[in-house]
């Protein structure tokens, strides 16, 4: 780093400090000289910054059961969509499915964006370093911010011009999907703010907020569904519009208060004094996240295109698979929290130095992962008829749901597993190899779902067994990169943002 942005560096940690000469005062110990606690914001909860983290069970359950607990908030929500949805007919529910599917991979391109902030968060957070974590925050928020409206406008315009016909066969889900998606599409600029709010208290290691915003959200967004889909509570109902209209609308509380709590309370030094661009710490954000954000948009894309191809074996195999996906986020209810938490507590300890507690670490991470799985899903094993009744009369669709939920078991326990080792490169900030270990898996798994889908059509219980060969594809790659790569000392290139 030059001289130069070394000294610019320093201008801007001054602000977030009293400053001024040393007088006495008419009650209390005299204000010491700032130079005596250079470098120490004022942050209104982090008076414990300098403490090392804590790796046992109940501090990393501290951690990880408020993510969890605020996906699980978000999964009962996308169940209530669903019930409303269904309500109001099949079309609805697969035409804003299809929507709904085009919206995530777009919200997992820039929930890989705010990946590069809780990496370089937990880094100087293990450092003891709060300055070089306002830096880290501000960077990443303002990359987001600017992705979160490009993508919008992406979006929205191809939705303007017709293209998301390409694909779609079946006009009655076109004539759903486009409006549904022109009001959704929206959402991604609130949810960008969300994104980076969030991966700033998670890389701190302060995740309770997220799950007091995901029940503001979740009542939200329950509440106006009741409205605007059916019409309850004197609400104008609008069918799968309604439901577009109400998610966005929650997502806009969320970002408001998301931003109203970091800067009152769990981050104020990261919105202090002057906005001057940091970029040595921006280039070390985009490096982070820039592969993450393609390894999330292709995989949630090449997902999405699954759909898109069981679309052409029959609308009941299409009702099932949007049914399965939800039971797959049921299971990443507990492995976004466990991986979330994995990420921050590799990067947190190679900051501090800690490098021999990695695996001991790591290893009750992924307990955690599989209990909390094995606790919420389940079902899936045990008692899928009892689960499928709830969507399906009794019909070869009842059975096709039965028979998929057994193929999701068996898929989860691989999806368990590889998020732990994934996250542990990523948290290292090795998330390059990464990308390229989804590059070649996403391959595999796009042959395989074609060749089931299209060429050799089978039932769709069988065609969710490409699962099987991502999952066992991602595992085999991350164990081998963890072999090969030093991801104990953490990426070389953190070196950069460490001088900034």
């Amino acid at each position: 780093m030059e001289a130069s942005s070394r000294r610019a560096c320093l201008v801007e940690c001054r602000v977030d400090f009293q400053v001024g000469p040393q007088r006495p005062r008419h009650f209390g110990p005299p204000r010491p000289h700032p130079s005596a606690h250079f470098g120490r914001p004022l942050m209104t909860e982090n008076t414990s910054s300098g403490a090392p983290l804590d790796t046992g069970i109940r501090n990393l359950l501290r951690i990880a059961v408020p993510i969890s607990l605020g996906s699980l908030v978000q999964f009962l929500v996308v169940l209530t969509d669903n019930f409303f949805l269904s309500r109001a007919g099949e079309l609805e529910i697969n035409g804003a499915g299809n929507a709904g599917l085009i919206y995530l991979t777009f919200t997992m391109i820039i929930a890989g964006g705010s990946v590069g902030i809780q990496i370089l968060v937990a880094r100087f957070k293990g450092q003891n370093d709060p300055a070089q974590m306002a830096h880290a925050f501000r960077a990443g928020r303002l990359g987001l911010g600017a992705l979160g409206l490009l993508l919008a406008t992406v979006v929205l315009g191809i939705n303007a011009l017709g293209g998301w016909k390409l694909l779609l066969q079946n006009p009655d889900v076109q004539a759903v999907f486009e409006p549904f998606l022109g009001v959704r599409a929206w959402g991604l600029i609130p949810f960008a703010v969300l994104m980076a709010v969030e991966a700033d208290w998670i890389g701190q290691a302060k995740t309770r907020p997220i799950l007091a915003l995901a029940l503001l959200m979740a009542g939200t967004n329950v509440v106006l569904d009741a409205m605007w889909v059916e019409g309850w509570w004197g609400g104008i109902a609008m069918g799968a519009q309604g439901a577009a209209y109400a998610s966005f609308t929650a997502e806009c509380v969320g970002a408001l208060f998301a931003w109203l709590w970091a800067s009152r309370k769990t981050h104020p030094a990261a919105y202090m004094g002057s906005m001057q661009r940091n970029r040595a710490m921006e280039r070390q954000w985009w490096s982070l996240s820039a592969p993450v954000m393609a390894q999330f948009g292709m995989t949630i894309a090449t997902w999405a295109s699954f759909f898109f191809f069981v679309e052409r074996v029959g609308m009941m195999e299409l009702k099932v698979s949007h049914l399965t996906r939800n039971a797959f986020m049921l299971a990443f209810v507990i492995c976004s929290g466990l991986g979330q938490t994995t990420r921050t507590v590799v990067s947190t300890l190679i900051g501090e130095g800690r490098s021999q507690e990695l695996v001991p670490a790591i290893l009750k991470l992924a307990a955690l992962s599989y209990g909390g799985l094995w606790l919420l899903t389940h079902g899936y094993l045990f008692y899928p008829d009892w689960l499928a009744s709830h969507f399906f009369e009794p019909s070869p669709g009842l059975d096709a749901m039965v028979a998929t939920l057994g193929t999701a078991f068996v898929a989860l326990q691989f999806y368990a597993l590889s998020s732990i080792l994934i996250a542990v490169l990523q948290g290292a900030g090795f998330t390059k190899p990464v990308f390229l270990i989804e590059f070649i898996s996403v391959g595999i798994y796009v042959v395989v779902a074609y060749a089931v889908t299209l060429v050799w059509t089978q039932p769709i219980d069988v065609i969710w067994r490409a699962d099987w060969i991502y999952f066992i594809c991602m595992i085999l790659g991350a164990a081998g990169a963890l072999r090969a790569l030093p991801w104990r000392q953490g990426h070389p290139s953190l070196k950069e943002a460490e001088s900034a």
